[in-house]
């Protein structure tokens, strides 16, 4: 079975996810309906994907959540934090004007378990993330999450594998005058899709367009029919551009 896709259940029956670590359990009685989750941090992730698996161990001392709903198809829906991450640079990035790079990291997603219907389970953010804080000042920051990026480029078997995470490819251009030196980068996630493409999770492509004054994020949306939508992106309006909303991505990056 397809991790990311519905499935029918059967009745008194635990399925299992593998979640490079994390887990997700279900199981149906009925109209009844229990839901578990095993949590792991970040730094602890594993190879181990796949699922549902029919007939697994029982959650054993996980909290259960229980609910009730009609049916017996249910899925796993993985969805983007609305917290912003910060992507952090090993090796930080350094661009000469009129050059740019391309850089990726793996995000958590939350997690949701969900009937075919739509109603909602029970949720989870099935990772722990260390959180950073971010901004041009200790007034006008915000807490982020902190990962590190990812030096496998998009077309590694890494990159490629089925996993929990959700692959996003960052498109770094440097439209400026002088070199771009950069330890970090803030990934908003609101404007981004969540696909599913040959197994594994995507987002559309973040552009950074980086000016003398500003910097410019746009999301590259994949208008690919081999591209399954799993989660749509916030459309902004014109008075309320992705772009104005990262006004203070430069002085995020410079005062690292």
């Amino acid at each position: 079975m397809d991790a990311w896709r519905p499935f029918r259940t059967k009745n008194a029956v635990w399925y299992r996810w593998r979640l490079n670590g994390a887990a997700a359990y279900v199981r149906r009685d009925r109209d009844a309906w229990q839901v578990a989750f095993q949590t792991a941090l970040l730094r602890d992730r594993s190879e181990g994907f796949g699922g549902p698996d029919a007939d697994a161990p029982p959650p054993g001392d996980l909290p259960v959540a229980r609910a009730w709903g009609d049916g017996d198809s249910a899925f796993l829906h993985p969805y983007l934090s609305p917290t912003p991450y910060v992507l952090r640079a090993a090796e930080g990035l350094r661009l000469a004007p009129g050059r740019q790079c391309r850089v990726a990291a793996d995000l958590p997603p939350l997690l949701k378990l969900e009937l075919a219907q739509g109603k909602a389970l029970a949720e989870e953010s099935p990772f722990s993330m260390p959180r950073t804080f971010c901004g041009p000042d200790t007034m006008s920051g915000e807490i982020c999450h902190s990962l590190p990026m990812d030096s496998a480029g998009p077309d590694s078997a890494a990159a490629q594998a089925p996993s929990a995470f959700v692959r996003c490819d960052i498109l770094v251009r440097n439209n400026t005058g002088a070199v771009l030196d950069a330890s970090r980068i803030i990934v908003r996630p609101e404007p981004l899709s969540v696909y599913l493409h040959q197994g594994r999770l995507v987002t559309d492509t973040l552009e950074l367009d980086y000016a003398e004054a500003d910097c410019e994020p746009r999301a590259a949306k994949s208008s690919s029919r081999h591209y399954h939508l799993v989660s749509a992106g916030v459309r902004y309006s014109a008075g309320e551009s992705f772009a104005r909303r990262s006004m203070g991505i430069i002085k995020d990056i410079a005062s690292i």
